[in-house]
């Protein structure tokens, strides 16, 4: 019986007795561990971003004194020794840096980019009936195409409906004046007649590439008056003020502005001196392999 006593004896004072507590090395290497850990995110911080948060950091909390902004120079840096290069004058025009003169400037100038024969056709595609770009019927060198419509009134007295536009410009195409005009009294050929000037000016537009003038359609569907000077072009559709249904259109250039006015002249091809031939601006050189020189067959000899 003895031994049993000695059990429990034993059994209770392994009940009582204390946890034993952790070694100081131990807490001593979590700590190690723990700051080495914030140290190494404080670091990321503080250098991402090209080091950013660093020197918001220091700009911050260390004075100004305490850092160095003279630039460090370079190790391994020295003179290169050999003989220079002799330096050379250059003499700049002084009219290089010379303000330039308002009586010599120009401006931006705007043209209808398509030729006469392209906007005529245009038109007859769209239902306007002509006869095509061809020589005035006044003579002279200007060239034009024209069209009129004309809806007698069904009623006697009453208005006509009509519709008229004339092209001008010159014989290489170019357009130099717009104008159409509009008689739409208030009946179906009215009507008719109105989406004639609507369809001419959509087709005016398309072609010349003046988007910027296409509010003018809304207000030609709606005859309300309209008017827009851009570039040295002048688009104008109004009422007149002496008959009731009566439009115009006109589309010209303008000579108000003087800078618009030299900007034409400087690019008026009527006015420049004639170009010599072709063969005339060839280099002497080239003109032995230019003229003894002559076109291959497309098909071999023994072929023809």
């Amino acid at each position: 019986m003895p031994k049993d006593d000695d059990k429990d004896t034993s059994a209770r004072r392994r009940a009582t007795a204390k946890p034993v507590p952790p070694k100081k090395s131990a807490m001593l290497l979590f700590v190690l561990l723990l700051v080495a850990f914030v140290c190494a995110i404080a670091a990321t911080l503080l250098l991402a971003n090209d080091r950013r948060n660093l020197r918001a950091l220091l700009d911050r909390y260390v004075p100004e004194r305490l850092i160095d902004d003279s630039p460090r120079q370079p190790a391994g840096t020295h003179a290169l020794k050999g003989r220079r290069l002799t330096p050379v004058q250059v003499a700049i025009p002084a009219r290089f840096f010379a303000t330039p003169e308002a009586e010599s400037l120009g401006s931006l100038v705007r043209e209808v980019r398509a030729k006469g024969e392209e906007l005529c056709a245009a038109f007859k595609a769209a239902g306007i009936d002509n006869q095509g770009w061809q020589s005035s019927q006044a003579g002279g060198k200007t060239y034009e195409c024209l069209s009129e419509t004309l809806l007698p009134a069904a009623q006697e007295g009453a208005q006509d409906a009509s519709f008229f536009f004339i092209v001008k410009g010159t014989a290489d195409g170019e357009v130099g004046s717009i104008r159409m005009k509009l008689v739409a009294p208030e009946t179906a050929d009215g009507a008719v007649v109105h989406r004639m000037l609507v369809k001419a000016l959509e087709q005016l537009i398309e072609q010349a590439r003046w988007l910027d003038l296409a509010p003018a359609i809304e207000s030609a569907k709606a005859l309300a008056d309209f008017t827009a000077v851009r570039f040295g072009i002048s688009l104008r559709f109004t009422h007149e003020f002496t008959a009731p249904h009566s439009y115009n259109l006109i589309v010209m250039p303008t000579s108000n502005d003087a800078s618009v006015n030299r900007s034409r002249a400087y690019f008026a091809t009527q006015d420049w001196l004639p170009l010599p031939a072709v063969i005339a601006r060839v280099p002497d050189y080239l003109l032995p392999h230019v003229v003894g020189t002559k076109p291959a067959l497309s098909v071999p000899p023994s072929a023809l």
